[in-house]
């Protein structure tokens, strides 16, 4: 025996004279392939419980090794090598640290003594008290093994077993991806799966449980006697996915279990059947499909129910009384080149409440919008065609809403070109409209919204005062366009005058089923709408004591001819109408095309905005619109009844003002309102603030309208509502939110809940609650609990808990 001592020795030898020595540090990194890669980690499928060991790759041959120790130890009786004390060895990228690292030539097998540490190349850390390794790296043994990923996941066993370099058996293993508590190391984690064998199958990319639990706090909480998971460094695996459960009247008691079938690196084919004790089997199915060039998914949900008379509630509804019930989803997209998208998003259901019984395919409750589009964008150009179909979801009885009151879009194209040169030295616009729909049934709504029959509300071809039609049965065909010329001048003092024209031509081709109250008859018409304008600002600026404000006087004068055929021709896309400072200064304050405003009108109104330090942002808008010649085109109603009640209806309108205030510190208040330009008394107010405070963070919202004869309105619109977050601790929350309507004097909604969110951890539990007289759903009291945990996936579970509550409302 020799034994060669110094204060530190330092070798550096090459790939062939480290046969003896050098496999100590190979064979300890290479015999368990224990190498984990953020990449590995990230899987695509969804839920798929995960994580593994992946083979390392041989060394290369021309890789240095470097032996630091204390000691180097020969023995030659028993053809032995040993490195004693603070032993590191560094090799191809890997570090082995121990107190003693023995080489028995003879049996040609390896073993490192005493607080053993593995680092690799991605930085994974593996420590163990000892490890004994063959010379061919595929067998080896490890005594009290830990783990440590730099993706902080980790797990630990008494022993490990490589086997030929085919699988890697743990015993008694733990595996978390929660990060050890700093104070107490040894405490629990939040969450740990234990497992009396963990089998990596190295060949397959599989990781084996037997007899495995998943433990909360160190709690016992489910217990599996096997299974099975794609180990991290497969992408994409086929397998099942956590299930979810819960219980709904109608319904009963249910659990779904999804299996998740990769079919290729580019498709797959995820199957979710769910049993309900109540109404049966039910079959969910889902395709997607990756292209070079886009994708698109398709998925299937249907059900022949047992009960379904249970859906019948005498009054609210009654759409899911059928035997079979189902939908199809589908969306896509597909880049033709830089500039052309092509693409689809589509929903059919079977009745207007399969979805939301059942928690499938849409989370829409009034109304589901399907569209196929081609949208082209370049640096001047804009096209977008689009076909809409508009499924009605709603199905309270006391509004009588056929869906075949509701258009079908045949397409509508819109298109917008801005000129590269300028002309007169200012900017030439072109943007032009198509619109093509047809509708089965005349739409036709009494005072209080409820749907009612034609003739229920004409009489002799005049609409009754108490009935609107927010559309005619038929085929409606429109062709807009307007080209817009604008330029902008700095004048003296300071002044901005703002010169512009539009020229605006508009062809109809009309085919409907009804005359009412003089409607141009069926055939093509013309409508052109020329209009020259100017605008004049005075931005006066001032700064002092680190702040600046802004006072800016604007007016501006709009020329142009009557509307013609005023509320003659059918409205389509411009009932919404909303005056409020956002839309003073437009130039045309209709929401659409079918409507245009004519006469010469004047808008005045004064800006503000100030900087106020580093205190706050605040912005303020007051001002007031004037019709000074020519018909006020929102005074003339249209079927629709729009401008009825819009506060433009009058010669001089409604004062309209707005003001923000951003701190920059989390505060913010947004306030805007109308009021009535006789006594100013208020028509409509918003009022929107959020803040945090502290650990609270909390918003509130604030709507009034006042009542609304014109248009059969009587009662006024009143409601406060309001939500807010209290982050108790770095990892518990609480939540809440409330609706309440004022002018009813009730809750409207509801909802409270409690979070757990750490960086391995998601859970939460929440309650919420819809009072009856706002909304069609049967049960409006719902409990949720959704539980994630990270590398292993989710479930969740809901419940309808209306029936264990009081029903006073």
């Amino acid at each position: 025996m020799m034994v060669v001592s110094a204060p530190r020795l330092r070798h550096s030898l090459g790939q062939r004279a480290a046969r003896g020595i050098g496999a100590l540090a190979i064979a300890a990194t290479f015999a368990l392939g224990l190498g984990f890669s953020d990449a590995a980690l990230a899987q695509s499928s969804p839920g798929t419980l995960g994580f593994g060991v992946d083979s390392m790759p041989r060394p290369s041959s021309n890789a240095q090794m470097v032996l630091e120790s204390d000691q180097l130890v020969y023995d030659y009786d028993k053809s032995a090598v040993s490195a004693v004390g603070a032993v590191k060895i560094y090799y191809d990228g890997y570090t082995l640290e121990a107190d003693r690292v023995t080489y028995d030539q003879k049996n040609k097998k390896m073993r490192a003594e005493g607080r053993v540490k593995i680092v690799d190349r991605t930085g994974a850390t593996v420590t163990a008290d000892t490890i004994d390794i063959t010379d061919d790296f595929a067998t080896g043994f490890v005594n009290a093994l830990r783990l440590d990923t730099p993706t902080q996941t980790h797990f630990a066993a008494e022993k490990a077993l490589r086997d030929q370099g085919k699988t890697t058996t743990f015993y008694r293993g733990v595996y978390t991806a929660c990060e050890p508590c700093r104070e107490k190391p040894e405490k629990a984690p939040i969450w740990q799966v234990k497992a009396a064998r963990i089998i990596v199958d190295h060949n397959e990319h599989m990781v084996y449980f037997k007899r495995a639990s998943i433990e909360f706090l160190g709690m016992p909480v489910a217990y599996f006697p096997a299974f099975s998971a794609p180990d991290p460094t497969v992408k994409r695996k086929s397998g099942f996915l956590f299930p979810s459960a819960g219980y709904k009247k109608t319904l009963g008691a249910f659990l779904q279990t999804p299996y998740f079938w990769a079919l290729a690196p580019n498709y797959d084919l995820t199957l979710a059947p769910a049993v309900y004790t109540n109404q049966g089997f039910l079959l969910d199915v889902e395709w997607r499909h990756r292209l070079e060039h886009g994708q698109y998914s398709l998925r299937m949900a249907g059900i022949n129910q047992m009960n379904p008379e249970d859906f019948y509630d005498e009054g609210t509804r009654n759409s899911g009384v059928k035997d079979f019930r189902g939908g199809i989803k589908t969306d896509g997209e597909f880049y033709l080149n830089r500039y052309w998208t092509f693409g689809w998003d589509a929903t059919l259901l079977s009745d207007r409440t399969f979805s939301r019984d059942y928690s499938l395919l849409s989370t829409n409750t009034d109304i589901n919008v399907s569209n196929v589009h081609l949208t082209g964008i370049s640096d001047r150009n804009y096209f977008n065609a689009q076909a809409l179909y508009f499924q009605v979801l709603t199905n309270d009885e006391d509004i009588k809403y056929d869906q075949g009151r509701q258009a079908i879009v045949h397409p509508v194209i819109d298109h917008s070109y801005i000129f590269d040169d300028s002309i007169l030295g200012g900017q030439l616009s072109i943007k032009s409209n198509l619109t093509s729909l047809s509708r089965d049934e005349t739409d036709i709504v009494n005072d209080q919204g409820v749907g009612i029959e034609i003739a229920q509300g004409v009489t002799n071809g005049v609409l009754d005062d108490d009935a609107h039609i927010l559309g005619l049965s038929g085929n409606y065909n429109r062709l807009s366009s307007q080209a817009t010329w604008q330029r902008s001048m700095i004048g003296p003092m300071g002044m901005v005058f703002k010169p512009f024209g539009y020229l605006r031509g508009d062809a109809y081709y009309i085919d409907q089923d009804q005359i009412i109250n003089g409607l141009n008859d069926n055939g093509s018409y013309f409508r052109g709408m020329p209009a020259v304008g100017l605008e004049w600002r005075w931005p006066i600026m001032a700064a002092g004591l680190a702040s600046s404000f802004l006072f800016e006087p604007v007016a501006q004068m709009i020329v142009r001819p009557d509307e013609p055929m005023a509320g003659a021709l059918p409205n389509e896309d411009a009932q919404s109408l909303v005056f409020d400072d956002s839309s003073l200064f437009d130039w045309d304050k209709f929401s659409g095309y079918d409507r245009i405003e004519g006469g010469t009108r004047v808008n005045v109104g004064f800006r503000y905005l100030a900087s106020v330090g580093q205190l706050a942002t605040i912005q303020g808008v007051i001002g007031q619109s004037y019709q000074v010649a020519g018909l006020n085109s929102f005074a003339v109603e249209d079927l629709s009844a729009t401008g009825a009640v819009s506060g433009l209806e009058t010669d001089v309108s409604d004062v309209v003002a707005g003001v923000t205030l951003d701190t920059g510190y989390g505060y913010f208040l947004a306030a805007r309102g109308r009021f009535d330009e006789a006594n100013l008394d208020v028509n409509r107010a918003e009022l929107t603030a959020t803040g945090k405070f502290g650990d609270v963070t909390a918003s509130a919202s604030y709507l009034f309208m006042r009542e609304q004869p014109a248009i059969g309105n009587d009662s006024r619109t009143d409601t406060i509502s309001a939500r807010a977050s209290w982050q108790m601790t770095d990892t518990w929350r609480v939540f809440g939110s409330v609706a309440w309507d004022i002018e009813g004097d009730q809750l409207a909604s509801s909802g409270v809940g409690i979070a757990y969110d750490d960086e391995c951890t998601t859970f939460s539990i929440a309650y919420s609650e819809i009072r009856d007289d706002y909304t069609d759903l049967q049960t409006s009291k719902q409990l949720m609990v959704r539980l994630e945990l990270r590398t292993l996936g989710g479930t969740k579970l809901r419940s309808d808990v209306g029936e264990l509550t009081s029903s006073n409302n």
